[in-house]
């Protein structure tokens, strides 16, 4: 869920009032065309709106109010609670996306858009993978090929920074005599998907004169 709606127009000029699903699909297709689809479509470097004007919501009286989320709303709406992502006007900028949460109930990495995106391109590519192996003989041979093609297709995710690693597993350990007996070949698969950055802190100190060309720190950096 995004909020606010945005102010646009429409093919024959006429100011139109647009839900955040209008800017954000675009602005999720403008991501993709940058980077990889597992990057947050959020932030100045993805997360940029370029088919509206300004955002707000429409009033009682039908007039289409402006609004500029500032930071403390903005981090109510994106709260763990809360869990709506906000629409803002950045100085210099213009109007950026600035979260990622989706809808889930689900305690887990699930609960954000790039890691979502990811299972769902995963699931998509595994598929694929697979198909050359039904109807194989159901052996060593076979599970030693199908989980050499997955780890392959896992490495190249680690180095385009979609996981932090992973681990295949496709022996007698889940293929049980059981389950080979009801012609199944079970591939488990376990994954660490990148985190996306969403807070930043910068503590500043204040040094005496000297302390960092001798290496007096104290407890900095700890």
């Amino acid at each position: 869920m995004f909020y606010p709606s945005g102010y646009t127009n429409d093919n024959r000029g006429n100011k139109i009032v647009v839900p955040p699903s209008h800017m954000m699909l675009r602005t999720i297709i403008n991501s993709d065309a940058k980077s990889y689809l597992w990057f947050a479509p959020a932030g100045t470097r993805r997360g940029t709106i370029d088919n509206a004007s300004s955002v707000g919501y429409v009033n009682d009286t039908g007039e289409f109010k402006t609004v500029s989320l500032y930071q403390g709303l903005r981090d109510v709406l994106s709260s763990p609670t809360v869990r709506i992502n906000p629409i803002a006007t950045l100085p210099g900028v213009g109007l950026v996306n600035m979260g990622q949460y989706t809808r889930t109930s689900i305690a887990s990495s699930l609960d954000r858009i790039n890691v979502s995106r990811l299972v769902s391109y995963l699931r998509r590519q595994l598929g694929i993978l697979a198909k050359p192996y039904l109807f194989e003989p159901n052996d060593a041979q076979t599970r030693k090929e199908i989980k050499s093609a997955a780890e392959t297709l896992m490495l190249e995710l680690v180095g385009q920074r979609a996981l932090y690693d992973f681990l295949v597993v496709c022996d007698t350990s889940n293929n049980t005599p059981a389950r080979i007996d009801r012609s199944e070949l079970y591939l488990d698969i376990a994954i660490e998907p990148v985190k996306a950055v969403e807070f930043i802190y910068i503590p500043l100190r204040l040094l005496n004169t000297g302390a960092i060309k001798s290496g007096n720190l104290g407890s900095m950096g700890k």
